[in-house]
């Protein structure tokens, strides 16, 4: 690849989030959801577009750069 296209593509991927609700449309128990964007509308749009139902139903929202290692887990409920 081109320095130049590589440098490019590194500066848009150091911009980009991890939007995480947890809490996410909570029924039995909590669900979870995420989206990887830019910015938190963007990210919003996103889940909304994926039967993301009302953001009052969304939980906690945490926005996390992706410049390190995370995990997350979420354990199943009844």
């Amino acid at each position: 690849m081109h320095p130049i296209v590589q440098t490019d593509l590194d500066q848009k991927q150091m911009k980009m989030k991890l939007f995480v609700w947890t809490g996410f449309q909570p029924d039995y128990s909590d669900g979870l959801a995420f989206a990887i964007a830019e910015t938190e509308a963007q990210a919003r749009e996103l889940v909304s577009a994926n039967e993301g139902g009302e953001p009052y139903e969304w939980g906690t929202l945490q926005i996390l750069p992706l410049n390190t290692p995370i995990a997350f887990q979420v354990s199943g409920g009844s």
